[in-house]
């Protein structure tokens, strides 16, 4: 079953980098390092907001659909009133407080910034639909709902560049529609798939938001590791500066799209499995095959770093290869990481893996502190490895105790794993016709 469903998860998240990339490749050519830099800096907040308005809910949804699917009216109808409620404070107070994290902006740019922050919402029950269909192992209508956004963005920005018209504000207006589109797909997958009835419930509330205040502290420590360089480029850096940085992020994001898979669907799996035995050896397996793929995947793309930036985005973005290849690295060390992060949220160990990235996000923050302004966004690669390695390392060392496993015993090789039926979920990633945010799409 995760092979089916991690198949569906990465067949999803390549066809979405297929679109970033005609994304990415068209935005580059019309707007520039510069262009590309304001681009990030209008829809960067708004996926921040929701995430933290969610308070941790979309995970408590996933935990609880894959435990108790009998659930679902009560889930569904408490994510609609939550979401209007909560949205619409979100984006009033977005509006006085974003405004003042971004430096020193064109007028045009402060514009689209509060214009985009109407997308709080939407993505905001975005994931809590996701979770109701990831907790429920519907991964392949959870990954159509999030194709719909990359979908209409390429080909809405290819539209655009074809007539001369792929601008700021223009690409703005595009992905305020991708949003808006992926959202209702997700309720409509939603509706048909699970049929809920209106039935809010102050109890399942409450019970929802146990397991999601013990993991949210980590949510937000998660993404906190995961984009603080961009946040606080945003304010620091000049808008070539982050131009070059989000081409080397988003290049080198695409070697965790496997591992990615994995974790997503490996946390319902082991959340719904019957013997705890048997999802130990499903999450030590998983781990081992990450592992490998990026031994195979980093020494390519580590050599081949300025001939893919120069080719791809043309001789203006070569400068940012530096960031690339540290940035390589810490893609790789977190794939493991969110394994293993996985593994603690499907165990319903939430407080360990709040622990991990939480420590990972304030080593992060110091490490930003020290060599953004000393070595810009190379500064900014190495310290996004610093915090991503500080994560694996806490959370694999909980887990291991927690779960009173051997370290070597689960990462040490076995003849098996090279067995086909083994591969067979990367068999059908790597002969398919080949990361949540808006920022993503940059």
């Amino acid at each position: 079953m995760i092979a089916r469903n991690a198949r569906l998860i990465l067949i999803t998240d390549v066809t979405i980098l297929i679109s970033t990339v005609v994304s990415s490749l068209l935005g580059a050519r019309a707007l520039g390092p510069a262009g590309r830099g304001d681009l990030l800096v209008v829809v960067l907040w708004p996926p921040v907001v929701a995430m933290l308005a969610g308070l941790g809910l979309p995970s408590a949804y996933r935990y609880w659909m894959a435990r108790e699917p009998e659930k679902v009216s009560q889930l569904f109808t408490n994510a609609v009133i939550y979401t209007a409620v909560v949205g619409i404070i979100s984006v009033a107070l977005a509006d006085l407080i974003v405004p003042h994290l971004v430096g020193d902006r064109s007028p045009q740019v402060r514009t689209l910034l509060r214009i985009y922050q109407i997308n709080i919402p939407a993505a905001l029950f975005l994931d809590l639909m996701r979770g109701l269909l990831e907790g429920t192992r519907r991964f392949g209508w959870a990954g159509i709902a999030r194709l719909i956004f990359f979908g209409v963005q390429g080909l809405g920005f290819a539209g655009l560049w074809s007539f001369g018209r792929l601008t700021v504000t223009t690409a703005t207006v595009t992905m305020i529609t991708a949003q808006t589109a992926s959202m209702l797909m997700a309720l409509i997958a939603v509706w048909k798939e699970l049929q809920p009835r209106w039935r809010p419930s102050w109890s399942e509330f409450k019970t929802s938001m146990k397991y999601a205040l013990r993991d949210y502290p980590g949510g937000v420590a998660d993404f906190t590791t995961l984009r603080l360089d961009q946040l606080m480029l945003g304010a620091m850096a000049s808008n070539v500066a982050i131009g070059l940085y989000v081409v080397a992020v988003r290049l080198s994001e695409m070697t965790t799209l496997v591992a990615d898979a994995i974790a997503d669907a490996l946390m319902p799996e082991v959340a719904a499995s019957k013997s705890s035995d048997r999802a130990e050896l499903l999450w030590a397996r998983s781990l081992r095959l990450a592992i490998y793929m990026h031994v195979i995947l980093l020494p390519l793309l580590w050599l081949s770093g300025p001939f893919i930036l120069k080719t791809l985005f043309g001789e203006n973005f070569v400068p940012a290869t530096a960031a690339f290849r540290w940035l390589l690295i810490a893609a790789a060390v977190w794939s493991l990481g969110s394994i293993v992060i996985s593994g603690l949220r499907g165990f319903g160990y939430p407080g360990l893996s709040t622990v991990a990235r939480f420590s990972a996000a304030v080593v992060t923050a110091v490490a930003l502190l020290i060599l953004l302004p000393r070595r810009g966004i190379t500064g900014a690669a190495i310290a996004s490895l610093i915090g991503y390695s500080v994560m694996l390392v806490i959370a694999l060392f909980g887990f291991m105790r927690r779960r009173q496993l051997g370290l070597w015993s689960c990462l040490r090789p076995r003849k098996r794993d090279l067995f086909l039926p083994n591969w067979r979920v990367l068999r059908g990633f790597g002969f398919a016709k080949v990361t949540e945010s808006a920022e993503e799409a940059l």
